[in-house]
């Protein structure tokens, strides 16, 4: 007996369930100011910025408040700070201290009873988060989140994922197709993605980047379902989370602060973004 291999457009249509408001589908909305981000499972998002712009703390921000909010178990795969550097910036935001006195530890009694409160108080939260410990390939990492039985996960940076292929493009491309079934398999990637400068009259610079700037971008860009470029000035403590792919639906821009102290980024106001503009270093 053949097996059918395809469903008609009217019997998908036709579902009950399509129309049942107790059947919807689940999305991990995050707090403010990134409650426009669509994290849910089967979803890759994909975060570019030059060094040093704070791509690196607003996701960790992120999923630990999507963690915190949802009861979700999150794995984070950073290849460039260890775990310590990575507890430091989130604790100087939940204890609202210095993070380099935090880093140096060089804090007051004050300052280092804070930071003991928010461990007790964040507790639950702060178990259901894990940092990879494996080698840095996609495999490593899925072998960490079914053991954590995670439901978001972070790889920070892309790049600098192992694979064994000569050619750059040839092994982002294997690597996304990696995420990819990773996302398929229920659960919600945050793919941070290093970029590349932009070439202009005095030469190379971090202004004006768009779809084309993540290293890697055609690779990048199809294994993605939403993708944002973080444009930030932080010596002024201004940025843009501004989004350049949305495979649902229409592109929406996020307005941001930076408190550099504390590691955090909070919402911001549109008219921000005339008085910035993006000075990354390399």
């Amino acid at each position: 007996m053949t097996v059918p291999t395809y469903t008609t457009a009217l019997a998908l249509a036709s579902d009950p369930a399509r129309f049942n408001p107790d059947t919807k589908p689940t999305r991990w909305t995050p707090p403010a100011p990134f409650q426009s981000i669509d994290l849910r499972p089967n979803r890759v998002v994909l975060l570019g910025a030059p060094p040093g712009a704070g791509k690196t703390t607003l996701a960790l921000q992120m999923v630990f408040d999507v963690a915190a909010q949802h009861g979700l178990r999150a794995v984070v795969a950073n290849v460039e700070m260890s775990a310590d550097v990575l507890i430091d910036k989130l604790l100087a935001r939940l204890a609202r201290v210095d993070v380099t006195a935090l880093m140096n530890r060089d804090l007051t009694e004050a300052e280092r009873g804070r930071v003991l409160s928010a461990v007790a108080t964040h507790a639950d939260a702060l178990a259901r988060i894990a940092f990879h410990t494996g080698p840095p390939t996609v495999a490593s990492l899925y072998e960490s989140t079914r053991m954590f039985d995670a439901r978001l996960v972070t790889l920070d940076y892309i790049q600098r994922f192992a694979l064994d292929a000569a050619d750059d493009r040839v092994r982002l491309d294997r690597l996304m197709s990696q995420v990819r079934r990773v996302a398929d398999q229920g659960l919600a990637v945050l793919v941070v993605s290093s970029v590349s400068r932009q070439k202009g009259r005095g030469g190379s610079t971090y202004a004006g980047l768009d779809m084309a700037s993540y290293r890697g971008s055609a690779e990048l860009e199809f294994g993605s379902d939403s993708a944002y470029i973080l444009d930030a000035d932080l010596r002024h403590g201004i940025a843009t989370l501004r989004q350049t792919k949305n495979r649902y639906g229409p592109l929406r821009d996020v307005p941001l602060r930076f408190n550099g102290a504390y590691q955090e980024f909070s919402e911001g106001d549109a008219l921000d973004a005339y008085d910035a503009a993006p000075r990354g270093k390399g």
